[in-house]
């Protein structure tokens, strides 16, 4: 009888005096994010982003409502990209997720806005510069790391910006600051004046596109029996190498459809996987990523689930949400990814995985999520490029824009690669000037006696 009235109670309360089901709050307001830099306002037709550092909120982008999704989230629509915005248990919470990430954003409520919010920046060669080091000062996790004073760079640059530096003089001090880091995840593109810088972690192993053509063609005439079957715009290969073996190569995770959103490049990715898988037979299968240019970390956890028949952890993420510089940073709270089995068709038997310093960004992400498999892949190469953060892009008030990383991925026992990149478990040098003179690829050679013998090495991560 108690509990029929503790029932009857909390149905009464949910009725409302009304009668009626009490409605939540419409999502809208002031949010702050949880790291990011960013502020969020949310009305009934549209979601505005602002980018902040201490001292500066610049106007960045804004979305379209597009759809509600139930009474806890709502869609925004800006060109290819979908947010939806999500309600947590507790009301001054929120969650925003963009569709190709992993992870979440998590906004928290505020009253007001920034003081700097009150007013646009001016466009001026120091209030530029001032955005620029201090997104960096506040956003990057990376300088200990990458041995790169912030402080000093400051020091040595500031003095040199002026009310009558010029644009292309401004975009060669912004190259000089950043390039030392040679972290791939950084760069400037200033569109006025025609240029354009991206940083690089320079690798004797990386090959220009000259040589990736040659390996291209190595790996079709000597090793593909039957030629290579294309799939996703030409992203996505397929082959047999040795005694039924598979040769499955990955140039990027992004660019499979020319429609609009991830939605179809997902779409087009699992149709892909459904007919390598669905009706070949292998005794092992080579993945190749090592010319990967990134993209979206989804579709790599989406190749690892049709790998495995038991859920694991691909990586944790935490975003850097300490705005001091000279400080031990601070980071949000950890995020796990997970690789579910996928009831579509799959392989679960022996793998290796090709890598190599261009493998780059969702490559490694891709690379990471291997590692948790039970029954282990083997990674076989070098050392991918070390990048893996989402990248945070970031505008200028004169236009230009830039970007960087914020996020650093974790193992399941907290260890990063950041920098130093994911390293191979077989150290196989590939694609040499001896190797591309002789017309053999050294690593896939060792791929396919690893899996032919039986015999799969695995290191330590």
């Amino acid at each position: 009888m108690a509990l029929l009235s503790a029932v009857a109670i909390w149905f009464l309360l949910w009725l409302g005096a009304s009668g009626k089901p009490v409605e939540k709050t419409p999502l809208g307001g002031l949010w702050l994010s949880d790291g990011y830099g960013l502020l969020v306002e949310l009305d009934d037709r549209e979601l505005r982003t602002y980018e902040l550092t201490s001292s500066s909120c610049v106007p960045s982008r804004s979305a379209k409502r597009f759809a509600n999704g139930g009474p806890d989230s709502v869609t925004f629509t800006s060109g290819r990209e979908t947010t939806r915005i999500i309600r947590t248990n507790d009301e001054n919470v929120l969650r925003m997720h963009t569709d190709g990430t992993t992870s979440d954003i998590v906004l928290r409520h505020t009253s007001k806005r920034p003081d700097s919010c009150e007013s646009v920046p001016p466009n001026t060669p120091q209030e530029n510069y001032a955005v620029f080091w201090g997104t960096f000062a506040e956003q990057y996790p990376f300088f200990a790391l990458h041995k790169v004073d912030w402080r000093a760079v400051d020091k040595k640059f500031r003095p040199e910006i002026t009310a009558a530096t010029k644009p292309v003089e401004l975009f060669q001090i912004f190259r000089k600051m950043i390039e030392p880091l040679q972290d791939s995840h950084t760069g400037l593109e200033a569109g006025d004046i025609k240029a354009e810088f991206d940083g690089w972690r320079n690798d004797p192993g990386h090959r220009d596109e000259g040589d990736w053509k040659k390996a291209g063609s190595i790996i079709e005439s000597k090793y593909v029996r039957g030629g290579l079957s294309t799939f996703c715009k030409g992203h996505v290969q397929f082959g047999r190498v040795g005694n039924a073996i598979g040769y499955l190569r990955v140039t990027t995770f992004y660019d499979y459809v020319d429609g609009d959103g991830y939605a179809n490049e997902l779409r087009c990715l699992q149709e892909t996987l459904d007919t390598i898988f669905g009706g070949t037979k292998l005794k092992g299968l080579v993945i190749d990523v090592r010319l990967n240019h990134g993209g979206d970390d989804p579709l790599g956890i989406e190749i690892a689930s049709r790998l495995t028949d038991k859920r694991y952890l691909a990586y944790f993420k935490v975003a850097r949400n300490s705005t001091e510089l000279d400080v031990p940073l601070h980071f949000t709270a950890r995020e796990a990814s997970w690789v579910v089995p996928s009831t579509r068709p799959g392989f679960k038997g022996k793998v290796v995985l090709l890598v190599g310093p261009d493998t780059v960004s969702a490559g490694e992400t891709f690379a990471m999520a291997l590692l948790g498999r039970e029954q282990r892949v083997t990674l076989i190469g070098l050392n991918t490029q070390g990048v893996f953060s989402d990248v945070l892009s970031r505008s200028l008030p004169n236009g230009w824009r830039f970007h960087l990383p914020n996020e650093v991925y974790l193992t399941s026992d907290g260890k990063s690669f950041d920098g130093t990149g994911v390293p191979p478990d077989v150290r196989v040098p590939f694609f040499t000037e001896a190797d591309l003179h002789e017309g053999r690829d050294s690593a896939l050679e060792e791929a396919i006696k690893q899996l032919t013998n039986g015999t799969l090495t695995r290191a330590s991560h």
